[in-house]
């Protein structure tokens, strides 16, 4: 019997780790980055994998910008990229996917999966391949020097759904053998609303935007997250809940997901931040255009405000978060974000489309 063939797209850090890792695991992986830059050390001289105090050095069977190449055969395909390229990303690797794929966006953000789907039908794609989303990345990685990436920590549990609820059985069973810390989610809803990085990143970030513009050394979660930050990461954290309620779907807290994910003691978001190991050396950016604003923001904080607001739950920070990054990087983040329409969702039709997600028996159509 083949052993399974794995494709990653994105050669960030969270793309090299994951590579690296299913290599370790000794199954065939092949890289796609979509520009040469980031990827002309590799091709020359691999790169070596560090955790903790253990070195590998990872040898994949491609390096290019050639998606046709990477993805040709594979029968997993993980998506490693800012998720402001989803959509992107989508348009271009439709015409080279094949039936019984499996295609997971690690993180698919908020309703990645769903907006990966629909763009696939816009450009006319007919392969019938599962589309499954992450709510987490499986790793924090920082890359060190060119070639030289590090595992700064492994989520305990990291929760995955396709899009197709009855398809996640088999995603989960595929992606096993590879991820031992993988769960089930029962739906995209429970993702995608769990969506951590857009509580964190943009909060953070948009309040210690004086130490950040000054380019302030400083480390993002440690120092970055005071108790006032941390209130307010609480405050996203309740409304983020009050939509999912509104759905009828229950969520994880920030405390329960802080818990879950990285086995710290429940008590406040600000000590479970402050006393998280795989936070400690964690340096925040030294610029405003980050994405932690230009990718949280729009497909993160945008679908779920709209979202709220149309369910009538009121999204007071969300909104006033959205704001602060667009004035910032002066972007209209609502135009350029999830909209309702590029998920293929309407005002009309949210509370049942939303729920066709969760109970859906044989196809997604919305």
């Amino acid at each position: 019997m083949r052993k399974r063939k794995y494709a990653v797209i994105g050669a960030g850090n969270g793309g090299l780790v994951t590579a690296g890792y299913i290599f370790n695991k000794g199954f065939e992986v092949d890289l796609y980055n979509r520009s040469e830059e980031r990827i002309t050390y590799i091709k020359k001289h691999d790169y070596t994998m560090q955790h903790g105090y253990h070195l590998d050095r990872i040898s994949l069977n491609y390096v290019g910008t050639n998606l046709a190449k990477a993805v040709y055969q594979s029968d997993v395909i993980i998506i490693v990229i800012t998720a402001d390229g989803h959509d992107d990303i989508a348009k271009k690797i439709a015409p080279y996917l094949e039936d019984d794929q499996v295609v997971l966006l690690v993180p698919g953000r908020t309703l990645g999966a769903l907006l990966f789907n629909q763009t696939l039908r816009k450009v006319g794609c007919k392969a019938n391949v599962i589309i499954a989303e992450a709510n987490t990345l499986f790793f924090a990685a920082r890359l060190k020097v060119p070639g030289l990436v590090e595992i700064k920590g492994i989520k305990k549990e990291v929760s995955v759904s396709a899009l197709y609820p009855p398809d996640t059985d088999y995603v989960i069973e595929v992606l096993s053998d590879i991820f031992t810390n993988i769960i089930k989610a029962d739906t995209v809803l429970e993702t995608s609303f769990s969506n951590i990085g857009a509580i964190f990143h943009p909060v953070i970030s948009l309040l210690n935007k004086e130490r950040i513009l000054k380019k302030d050394t400083f480390h993002f979660y440690t120092d970055g997250v005071t108790r006032f930050v941390a209130g307010y990461i609480e405050k996203v954290d309740r409304e983020f809940k009050a939509i999912s309620s509104a759905i009828g779907i229950e969520t994880l807290s920030v405390v329960d997901w802080l818990h879950s994910r990285y086995g710290l003691q429940k008590t406040s978001i600000y000590t479970m931040i402050k006393s998280n190991p795989t936070y400690k050396d964690i340096l925040a950016p030294t610029t405003m255009n980050h994405r932690y604003v230009w990718e949280d923001i729009p497909t993160g904080l945008v679908p779920m405000s709209l979202i709220g607001n149309n369910l009538g739950v009121p999204t007071p920070t969300i909104d006033y978060f959205i704001e602060e990054g667009s004035q910032m990087l002066n972007t209209d983040f609502r135009s350029k974000g999830r909209t309702l329409y590029k998920l293929g969702l309407s005002t009309d039709n949210l509370i049942s489309g939303l729920q066709d997600l969760a109970i859906c028996e044989e196809e997604i159509i919305i």
